[in-house]
C-alpha cells in the first residue's frame, strides 16, 4: 500500500466507489422507507450500481504485476462463492436466494476494491464517507422530527426504518463521525469546521436514537484506539481529560436512564443478545461436524454467527480460515502502514468493523 497524492476527489473513482460500497446502503435504506416500495427494485439497482462502479475502479486503475496477496484474496473469495453456489443449488445447508444475492453483492465490491491498485488518499475518502454519512443522519433526524410514517419503534422501543435497522442506523453515525474527525484535523476553513461539527452533533444524536449496542462500543473501542494511533501529548491529555469527565460524571449522576436507553442494564433479558451467543455457539457445533471445508454459508435458525472467524470457519472450514489468515495480515499490514504515517480514518473504520 501507498499513498495517493491528493487528486480531485471527483477524479478518484476509488474513494468514491468505496464510500457507496459501505456507508451508502442505510441511505439507500431510508429512501426506501420513505418512498413505501414494496418490491426491491431500488436496493438491487444501487447494488448493480455498487458493483459496476468497483468494477470500473479496478479494470482503470490496475497494475500490471500481480501480487501474491491477490491470489489469497481472489481464492477466498472464489472458495467462498463456490461454497454458497453449492449449498443453494442443492439446498443442503439452507443457502436461500436472499442470502446468496446479498452476499454475492457484498462480496464482489470488496473483491475489486481489494484487488485495484492499492492508493490510499486519507482526504478522499474522509470527504466521501462524510458526504454519504451526513446525508444518512441528517435524514434519519429529519424523518424522526417531521413524523414521518417510516419511523417507527422496534420491540425494544429503538428508532428504526421499515428498510432499516437500529444498529445500522447507529453504524452509519459512527461512520460519519470517523469520517468527520479525520476532516476536521486538516480543513482549514471556519464555515468547513463549523459544518463538520454540525454533523458530528446529528451522528451522536442519530447513535443515541438508534440506541444499539453495537455501535456504541465500537465507539469506545475507537476512543480507546485512537491515542495509540496519534501518540503525541496533546493527544493523550485530551483523552484522559474525556475519561476524567465520564468518571465524575459517572460519580455525581445517576445514568440508568441512559443505561436503559441503550440496553445495557438488561443484557439478560433482551433476546438479540441471548441469540447471538446461541448462534455462535451452533456455529461452533456445525463447524465440528466437517473442521475441513465446513457445515455451509448459512445457520438454519440464526441466519449467521455475528462473528467473522466463526462464520469463515462454519461456511468454509480450516481451509478457508487458512486461505483468510495472509488477507487478514495483510490488512494488519496496511492499518499499521497508515497508523505509523499518523493516518487514522483506516485504522478507525477497522476497530468499527471488527468490534
Amino acid at each position: 500500500m501507498h499513498v495517493r497524492k491528493h487528486v480531485p476527489i471527483y477524479k478518484d473513482l476509488w474513494a468514491c466507489s468505496f464510500a457507496l460500497a459501505i456507508a451508502g446502503y442505510p441511505l439507500v435504506g431510508i429512501v426506501s422507507s420513505v418512498t413505501a416500495r414494496e418490491d426491491q427494485v431500488l436496493p438491487i439497482a444501487f447494488r448493480a450500481l455498487v458493483i459496476g462502479l468497483c468494477g470500473l475502479s479496478f479494470f482503470s486503475d490496475r497494475q500490471k504485476a500481480w501480487r501474491s496477496i491477490d491470489a489469497w484474496l481472489f481464492g477466498f473469495a472464489g472458495l467462498y462463492t463456490m461454497k454458497l453456489g453449492i449449498d443453494a443449488s442443492y439446498d443442503i445447508n439452507g443457502a436461500s436466494d436472499a442470502l446468496v444475492f446479498a452476499v454475492l453483492t457484498s462480496m464482489v465490491p470488496a473483491a475489486l476494491l481489494g484487488l485495484s491498485t492499492n492508493k490510499w488518499s486519507e482526504i478522499n475518502v474522509a470527504w466521501a464517507l462524510f458526504i454519504v454519512g451526513a446525508l444518512s443522519v441528517l435524514g434519519i433526524i429529519w424523518l424522526q422530527y417531521t413524523g414521518s410514517n417510516a419511523v417507527r419503534l422496534d420491540y425494544t422501543e429503538r428508532v428504526t426504518l421499515d428498510r432499516l435497522n437500529p444498529i445500522s442506523i447507529g453504524h452509519a453515525g459512527l461512520t460519519t463521525i470517523i469520517a468527520s474527525y479525520t476532516l476536521i484535523r486538516i480543513s482549514r476553513r471556519k464555515i468547513a469546521k463549523i459544518a463538520i461539527v454540525a454533523v458530528v452533533a446529528a451522528s451522536v444524536f442519530a447513535i443515541y436514537l438508534a440506541a444499539a449496542r453495537g455501535p456504541v462500543v465500537a465507539l469506545a473501542c475507537c476512543i480507546v484506539v485512537l491515542p495509540m494511533l496519534r501518540p503525541k501529548f496533546t493527544t493523550m491529555i485530551l483523552c484522559l481529560l474525556c475519561l476524567a469527565v465520564a468518571v465524575l460524571a459517572l460519580a455525581i449522576t445517576d445514568i440508568t436512564p441512559l443505561l436503559d436507553k441503550l440496553h445495557l442494564t438488561t443484557i439478560g433479558e433482551d433476546r438479540s443478545t441471548t441469540a447471538r451467543l446461541g448462534s455462535v455457539a451452533l456455529s461452533w457445533e456445525l463447524f465440528q461436524q466437517d473442521p475441513l471445508f465446513g457445515y455451509g454459508t448459512q445457520l438454519p435458525l440464526f441466519v449467521y454467527p455475528h462473528n467473522m472467524f466463526m462464520e469463515i470457519l462454519q461456511a468454509m472450514g480450516l481451509l478457508g480460515m487458512a486461505i483468510f489468515i495472509p488477507v487478514f495480515m495483510r490488512i494488519a499490514l496496511a492499518v499499521k502502514f497508515l497508523a505509523d504515517k499518523r493516518l487514522v480514518l483506516l485504522p478507525l473504520l477497522t476497530t468499527q468493523a471488527i468490534v
